[in-house]
């Protein structure tokens, strides 16, 4: 891709508008409701939620279950600690060639960053995401995933990022796409552009959730393509999604990806599942 600057200019220039709006009427409101919880409604107190950021409680954020190294650099699960032959000592390894999960796996995405289980509490929040009132939700899960991985999202230096798509019969039915707006709130933290018209769905799917896992490939294949207009050559996308299990959907949207030019892909999402 020729620099950020081609796909940006194919973006709309309305983000730091909104998000003046935004800071305007969240300061309103803050002084006649006194902010609280997204997840519980909980009162927030100065030290909570995570600096500040991310409107969640402490209760709340205690009850998350987070990854931690050493991970799969590509499919994100966690990687457990191998004791080496010679010197018996725990040694981790990152590399696809010792994930039991993605080994021998062919999917189009080069690496995931992921925050955490989908499980318990971060379970239940990505599940709400995915309602109509689910936006605040987001963007706290958004900023938490941020604060949590956010530099291991600024070093692979992505040129631009785009969420999963839905189907617009879906967004009739659900009112708002959660990827989306953890899109929004990655690209403004990266400070690269935002393209959420990048990809489409080229036909309706039936929902993940619902098959097993050989049904889930077969229900996304070929799924998605990429708009026309946007030059991908040499890009690096970003692609987000709020939960990742077979890597189904993400691998084939990120196929659309690669096939339109992109050189890389990394997967971004909340919550890592095993339903493998």
């Amino acid at each position: 891709m020729g620099g950020r600057m081609a796909l940006a200019a194919r973006l709309p220039g309305r983000g730091d508008v909104w998000g003046g709006v935004r800071f305007f009427r969240r300061g309103v409101a803050n002084l006649i409701f006194p902010p609280s919880c997204v997840s519980c409604d909980a009162e927030l107190r100065d030290e909570a939620s995570a600096a500040g950021d991310v409107s969640l409680c402490q209760a709340c954020l205690d009850e998350l279950e987070f990854f931690s190294d050493p991970m799969c650099g590509r499919c994100g699960a966690p990687v457990p600690f191998v004791k080496t032959q010679l010197s018996g000592e725990p040694r981790s390894f990152s590399a696809e060639s010792w994930c039991f999960r993605c080994r021998g796996r062919k999917i189009w995405f080069d690496a995931t960053i992921a925050l955490g289980r989908y499980s318990g509490r971060l379970g239940e929040l990505v599940l709400r995401m995915k309602q109509a009132e689910g936006d605040a939700l987001s963007l706290a899960t958004g900023r938490l995933l941020w604060q949590t991985r956010g530099a291991r999202l600024a070093e692979i230096g992505a040129d631009v990022v785009t969420p999963i798509p839905l189907h617009w019969r879906r967004r009739i039915v659900h009112r708002t796409n959660s990827a989306a707006v953890l899109a929004e709130v990655l690209s403004a933290k990266l400070g690269v552009p935002r393209a959420d018209g990048l990809l489409r769905r080229t036909r309706p799917t039936l929902r993940q959730f619902d098959l097993n896992p050989p049904k889930r490939w077969e229900n996304v294949r070929k799924a998605f393509a990429v708009r026309s207009g946007y030059h991908l050559r040499g890009a690096h996308v970003l692609l987000v999604d709020d939960i990742l299990t077979t890597g189904a959907t993400c691998s084939e949207a990120a196929r659309a990806l690669r096939e339109a030019g992109a050189a890389r892909v990394t997967v971004a999402v909340v919550a890592r599942a095993f339903g493998e």
